[in-house]
């Protein structure tokens, strides 16, 4: 017992450095889900230990819509920012939606569908479905340390918008696709690495690549945004919360 909490003492030291922090990220790689994780450097993590909130948008070849992605350190416990993150009924006004409901599955638990719409000025507003997913494989890879919330689009699920109907779907445009996740590794008990991409094809008649050179100044303004919104909202939110591997968090 002795040596197994020496063990994660040990690794809870390493990851409090950049470069211990660069090394379990390259060792959960393979477990990351949905194959969409931005390639982050070790450089980027480093300012991030500074305590800039570090953005970039990664190009992908053949694809006409870029990656945008953003990455901070927090003084925030892991548990306060994953509530806030997958409260999305309550998301609207406070991250860039105007729009925000659980549609199908139970609020803030795997495998729920979620609506949001937004308001876009000049060009048709936009509104999309996706599903969002826990990476339970990575959590327990990663010995509770390592927290991820993946979605990927239901777009074309004809069965899903029939459903729904005109109250959803009749207004604005639904965008072509989205990927993207929410990534969080616990540094110590009040401190969290944050890492956050998001990937998308807008559709209509907004081209993909123009719609991408608005990505950085986005994401990042969403991630500052959503820990803004963590450390408020969390305590006044009486709802179930669940942790990665399905337990109920509180």
């Amino acid at each position: 017992m002795f040596s197994f909490i020496c063990l994660a003492l040990s690794l809870t030291a390493e990851a409090t450095t950049p470069q211990g922090l660069m090394a379990d990220l390259q060792r959960w790689s393979a477990t990351r889900a949905g194959g969409t994780a931005p390639k982050i450097t070790l450089k980027q993590i480093e300012r991030a230990f500074e305590g800039e909130v570090v953005a970039g948008v990664e190009v992908i070849e053949h694809v006409k819509a870029g990656k945008g992605y953003a990455l901070g350190i927090f003084d925030v416990p892991i548990e306060t920012l994953w509530s806030g993150i997958c409260d999305e009924d309550h998301h609207a006004g406070t991250l860039r939606v105007d729009r925000s409901e659980t549609v199908e599955g139970t609020p803030r638990a795997h495998g729920r569908t979620l609506y949001q719409y937004l308001d876009v000025p000049v060009f048709s507003d936009r509104w999309w479905l996706v599903q969002m997913s826990f990476n339970t494989q990575l959590y327990e890879a990663s010995n509770g340390r390592a927290w991820e919330l993946t979605w990927v689009d239901r777009q074309g699920d004809q069965a899903l918008k029939a459903r729904l109907g005109d109250p959803y779907i009749a207004e604005g445009v639904g965008i072509a696709w989205a990927k993207g996740a929410w990534f969080l590794v616990k540094l110590d008990d009040n401190r969290t690495f944050v890492e956050y991409h998001s990937w998308s094809n807008p559709g209509g008649r907004v081209p993909a690549g123009p719609a991408t050179r608005f990505a950085k100044s986005e994401v990042r303004d969403n991630l500052v945004s959503m820990v803004r919104f963590a450390r408020t909202h969390g305590a006044t939110c009486k709802g179930p919360f669940f942790m990665p591997d399905g337990t109920q968090l509180r």
